[in-house]
């Protein structure tokens, strides 16, 4: 009898991170592991729209370096708070929660205003999915819980009838803990 080795796989439960609130499914969940396709995708931006999750590099020519730097001093700069609608496939939201040229670069005021403009544009859009990262807890030193405090006290408030499915999407390392999080902020919710 021959003994055929197998190699071990981990398999990805795609449902282990989910929850309800307020007639929304949430997903906490990686890049890797979609718990669902997205109809709209929230992209964390300053107010120069110099951040972004573009692993495109494009070749900008033969143009001098003060072309470049004219250009982005000409363009005129967004409003922390302010959020952008880019109507693509998935469509594209940009959250403007981070102005460089301030210290801190993002606050909390901030991010409140950009997460209450998003779930509005979900009903305004018909957007019945969304995909958001925690916004300001990856470039900044705001908490996860105090991003999904914003996020779920914004939920609450406006009581978004055509958003269905909400990604929380974080790295997947830190999907069980931004979920045993998240999972305690409802439990005071509930309460």
């Amino acid at each position: 009898m021959q003994r055929q080795d197998r190699k071990l796989q981990l398999i990805w439960n795609v449902d282990r991170f989910r929850c309800q609130f307020a007639d929304i499914e949430i997903a906490v969940a990686s890049a890797q592991f979609p718990p669902f396709s997205a109809s709209a995708v929230v992209e964390e931006q300053d107010t120069s729209l110099v951040l972004g999750e573009s692993n495109e590099i494009k070749d900008p020519g033969n143009k001098p370096v003060w072309y470049f730097a004219n250009k982005l001093q000409s363009l005129a700069a967004l409003t922390p708070g302010e959020v952008i609608v880019r109507k693509s496939r998935p469509v594209r939201i940009q959250a403007i929660v981070h102005d460089l040229d301030q210290e801190p670069t993002c606050n909390e005021h901030w991010v409140a205003q950009a997460i209450e403009k998003i779930i509005a544009i979900t009903d305004s859009h018909s957007i019945h999915t969304l995909q958001m990262p925690l916004l300001g807890a990856r470039y900044s030193d705001l908490e996860t819980g105090q991003v999904m405090e914003l996020l779920l006290e914004a939920i609450a408030q406006q009581q978004p009838s055509s958003l269905h499915k909400l990604w929380l999407m974080t790295s997947e390392q830190q999907c069980e803990s931004v979920f045993q999080e998240l999972n305690s902020l409802l439990v005071r919710y509930a309460q």
